[in-house]
């Protein structure tokens, strides 16, 4: 007969092992070479995916949207949850990926870090959208990264 200590420490156990395989099974397949973005699902072949070191300038007009410039010519909004107080104000921030990722192609793959006062500040990711080369002429200059 299994005591109730143990019998908690196997349903634990097996709620972890299933929390950790969770996000690998939920995942796109790795790039299969460094130059390309993960395969497209046939739900999601409009999504649009880049790499966080490919970002080389940001802009945060308010609490809730970033601007991320991708390469030369591709700028990202990323729609935040919640305020992040402070981020108009941001000279560097981080984009955290899960672990072994590298690419974004979804909100869940992304969240947006920077310090205030020496403390880690994270802000998820609620949405993404490639902007268009209208929607970037659209755009005041002053919101551009």
């Amino acid at each position: 007969m299994i005591r109730s200590s143990a019998l908690v420490t196997l349903i634990c156990s097996g709620l972890l092992c299933g929390l950790a395989l969770g996000p690998a099974v939920a995942q796109p397949a790795p790039p299969a070479s460094p130059a390309s973005p993960p395969a497209k699902a046939a739900a999601g072949a409009g999504r649009q995916c880049f790499r966080p070191h490919d970002i080389n300038g940001f802009n945060a007009p308010n609490e809730h949207t970033l601007y991320v410039r991708v390469g030369i010519h591709d700028i990202y909004r990323l729609d935040l949850m919640g305020d992040c107080g402070e981020l108009t104000f941001r000279q560097s921030i981080g984009l955290e990926t899960f672990p072994g990722l590298g690419w974004v192609c979804s909100p869940l793959d992304a969240t947006v870090v920077y310090r205030e006062t020496g403390i880690p500040e994270r802000c998820p990711v609620t949405a993404i959208h490639k902007l268009s080369a209208d929607e970037i002429a659209a755009l005041p200059k002053r919101d551009r990264p």
